[in-house]
């Protein structure tokens, strides 16, 4: 299928199903739909080594959009079971793009902070979440158009100047379709000078059988002194194709930290792009990757320094089992100005399989002479000597793997500031080595019963 043919079909679903819509989000919808089909006819292929991530082949097949709003049959704020114990976060809940909250966020409520759906922002929320989703309507990017074109909801996150939000802001992303379905999703943050927010995102799928597309675009707005905190935990199912897009804006002396975690999934496809703009500004991101049978992972970074004296460093690793395929494209841009940039990045990658397939290319574009920058990749096999020991040790071979491959992945996780996280996020890499994540009784949708005093 062409890109025309690939993205137009979403147009045309947007002038039958969209016409009587009104607020902020139709404007964005309007907006996209002019932007979408010069985006279309300019359209060449991205950047990466494998074909299936490429964004037309994502949006191809014939996805239904839940234009209706159709409510699930239980209200999954109320059946949730959260899989990240002892979190105590702010829980909310989006099934397909429809927004749940939890009477977590009702009794955690903190003043100077917004977490709410879109569509029920007013007044000044509603004119700052506006000014930042015009932000995204990139003509260069069909696919983030055709997300701004169906999104009929969101979340918008908004810390006021000086607030310290304690809790963790968690947000469950549950497909439960039970047709192939499209979800675009929208999460808009906006911290305000010194303030700190944390966010979990945790995708899961439910019907194993069933093809879903979850189109998600977040936009960071982080003003002087502020930190964002952001990890992203993928436990879907092999029919699940996801397309991310993680847009950030880093002012004076504020700090950006991005972890992403593909645990499961299908076809997934995560691109960040950094925008150190202020001086001091810092970015720290991090991704793991594990991935079996036919999973695919692409993670794509452009991060740009363009004040003076900005940090970034980036650790991506990947371990790669059967015919499992992933790819990294990673490039740093440091703009004419930008004195006394100190960045780095680092790819590593194991490969388990002699039919696992790994991409990697790191970039560097300089612009100024007075900085420290740095890259580098590597892919590789387990160590066999490493192996051999632990077996004349009595460690069967298949655990010496598996140990070696926890091993391996232990400092992108131990980047992780945020402690209950990390130490859950252990067991977690722990269990999907071990093959038992991924049901409905280890992962997060598993879905019981409680009082709404339990969530």
């Amino acid at each position: 299928m062409t890109p025309a043919e690939a993205f137009g079909q979403y147009l045309e679903l947007y002038k039958a199903a969209y016409t009587a819509k009104d607020g902020i989000l139709s404007r964005l919808n309007a907006s996209c739909a002019a932007a979408l089909p010069g985006a279309i006819e300019s359209y060449s292929t991205e950047s990466t080594d494998i074909r299936e991530t490429r964004t037309p082949a994502l949006f191809a097949p014939d996805y239904g959009v839940n234009a209706g709003r159709i409510e699930m049959p239980a209200d999954p704020a109320k059946s949730f079971r959260c899989g990240v114990p002892k979190l105590n976060s702010l829980l909310a809940i989006v099934s397909y793009d429809i927004f749940h909250a939890t009477d977590t966020m009702t009794r955690g409520a903190v003043a100077g902070l917004t977490y709410e759906s879109l569509r029920t922002l007013k007044d000044a929320e509603a004119d700052d979440a506006e000014a930042i989703l015009m932000k995204s309507i990139d003509t260069s990017r069909p696919d983030v158009l055709v997300n701004g074109l169906l999104l009929q909801d969101g979340i918008f996150i908004h810390t006021s100047a000086g607030t310290i939000v304690e809790k963790a802001l968690q947000i469950v992303n549950i497909d439960a379709a039970s047709v192939p379905m499209l979800s675009p999703r929208r999460i808009v943050i906006h911290a305000e000078a010194d303030s700190h927010v944390k966010i979990l995102l945790c995708d899961h799928s439910q019907n194993e059988d069933i093809e879903n597309l979850n189109s998600q675009v977040v936009q960071i707005v982080a003003e002087r002194g502020s930190k964002v905190e952001l990890y992203d935990i993928e436990e879907t199912n092999a029919s699940t194709r996801r397309n991310c897009t993680i847009y950030a804006d880093i002012s004076d002396r504020a700090s950006i930290v991005l972890n992403g975690s593909f645990l499961r999934g299908g076809i997934t496809r995560n691109e960040y792009v950094v925008n150190l703009k202020g001086k001091q500004a810092e970015a720290h991101l991090s991704g793991l990757g594990i991935c079996t049978d036919s999973q695919i992972l692409d993670n794509r970074v452009t991060l740009t320094h363009s004040g003076t004296d900005g940090h970034s460093s980036q650790l991506f690793k990947n371990a790669l089992f059967d015919s499992a395929k992933a790819s990294f494209g990673g490039k740093i841009i440091v703009t004419e100005g930008a004195e006394r940039t100190d960045a780095v990045q680092t790819n590593r990658n194991l490969l388990a399989s002699p039919d696992a397939r790994m991409h990697t290319s790191p970039q560097l574009e300089i612009y100024c002479d007075d900085v420290k920058c740095g890259h580098g990749a590597a892919t590789g096999q387990l160590d066999e000597q490493a192996l051999f020991y632990m077996q004349t040790r009595g460690i069967p071979r298949e655990e010496a793997v598996r140990m070696l491959t926890q091993a391996f992945m232990v400092d992108v996780v131990d980047n992780i500031s945020f402690e209950v996280l990390r130490q859950r996020l252990h067991i977690l890499v722990e269990k999907r080595l071990n093959g038992t994540s991924g049901s409905c009784d280890t992962c997060a949708t598993a879905c019981h019963p409680q009082s709404p005093e339990q969530l």
